[in-house]
Parts: structure tokens; sequence; C-alpha cells
């Protein structure tokens, strides 16, 4: 064989093996898994009071509430911020959460999707009250929900995981149920402040004037 064809032999071996290096290492042609969405939190969990603020406060104020309500989403979105900032975060009040759906489609599908939302209850609840007027009227409520809570995390595979859950189901309709018969509740919001009770959303000012009269202030 003469050099110059041993030269053209040596380069076409190369090339050869450039080229099944390239297509071996440099592309991987089989298809990605889809991946699992986070695995729901557990019942009790998800069932639990969801509380703010120290568990030692001196005050518990304790709200009955649907996330369909106008007047619950006012509440949420004006004058609890004050609340928390001047009396629930300065460990003066603890705020208990609890579902009063007013129907059993919309109102309770909601329910639901925050309380699957494990730590990020309180986070959902805000987003769902803050943007009621987009899903509680929409002719497709699951989609529009869906959009909210994504801004917090919540994939739409979770949501359906947690929209087929019937022990949760079940769970919330027991807290309404509760409401219902221990403290003759028909509507929302309804509040007891150290037992004392308030139906409907007053103004911060009213709430301000029972904590500081509790509190001696």
């Amino acid at each position: 064989m003469s050099f110059s064809s041993l030269r053209l032999l040596m380069g076409a071996v190369v090339l050869a093996v450039l080229a099944a290096a390239a297509f071996s290492g440099g592309c991987d042609r089989s298809p990605s898994a889809p991946s699992a969405p986070s695995p729901l939190p557990g019942l009790h969990t998800m069932l639990a009071e969801k509380v703010l603020g120290s568990a030692t406060a001196p005050i518990t104020m304790i709200e009955y509430s649907s996330l369909t309500c106008s007047h619950c989403a006012d509440f949420h979105a004006l004058t609890l911020p004050l609340i928390k900032s001047e009396y629930i975060d300065t460990g003066k009040v603890k705020f208990v959460y609890r579902d009063f759906p007013l129907d059993n489609g919309t109102a309770l599908t909601a329910s639901i999707v925050a309380r699957c939302s494990g730590d990020r209850f309180f986070t959902v609840l805000d987003l769902l009250y803050q943007s009621q007027g987009t899903w509680a009227g929409s002719s497709n409520p699951t989609s529009a929900l869906k959009s909210v809570v994504a801004q917090a995390g919540l994939s739409s595979a979770e949501v359906d995981a947690c929209l087929v859950s019937a022990d949760l189901r079940a769970g919330i309709l027991a807290i309404k149920s509760k409401g219902e018969a221990d403290y003759d509740i028909t509507g929302t919001p309804t509040f007891f402040i150290n037992g004392q009770r308030i139906d409907g959303a007053m103004p911060y000012g009213i709430f301000a004037e029972i904590f500081n009269t509790l509190l001696g202030l």
C-alpha cells in the first residue's frame, strides 16, 4: 500500500470514530419521563386547624368563611392585614380559619384546593380571595382555580389529585357541619373573639376596639 493510500485510510478511520462519538454522546434521543407531581400532604395535615399567630396569645379569633363570599374577600383583603400587623404578629391575637363553603360546588372546590397546599395554605388563601372575581363566577371554575394557584407552585396534576380525595371533601364538610351544630352558623363571615360572636365583615376599628378592651388597653 502506498503512503498516500495509507493516509487516506487513516483519515477515513478518524472521521468514522468522531462521527460515532458525536452520535452516541452528543444527543440523547430517548424521551424524558414527565416529572411526577409532588405528593399531597397527609389528610391529618390538610384538615388540621389553620392558624396564624402565637399559640399563647391571650385572644383567639376564629373565622368561619367561604371562599366565594364577597364580604369574606373584603375582610381578607382590607381588614385582616391590619389585624395581622397590629395584633397577630405582635403576639396578642391567634387567628383560626375554618371553612364554611356556602355551596358544595365552586366554594367547596376552592376550599379543597386551598387545604391541599400544605404550608402554603395562607398564601393560597390570600391568592384565592384577591382573585375571587376571576374564578368564582367562571364557566370553568376548576380551570380558573388552577391558573390562580399555579402562582403558589401548585400544578394542575396536584389540583386534580386534591379534587378526587373523598376524605378531604368529607372532612371540610364536617368542619362546616360542626359550625352549624355548635354555633348555629348560617352565613359568612362569622367570627368568635374569645367566645364573643360577630356576624359580618366589620370595619377594622370595631375589631381593634374589641381587642383593646380584652387586652385592657
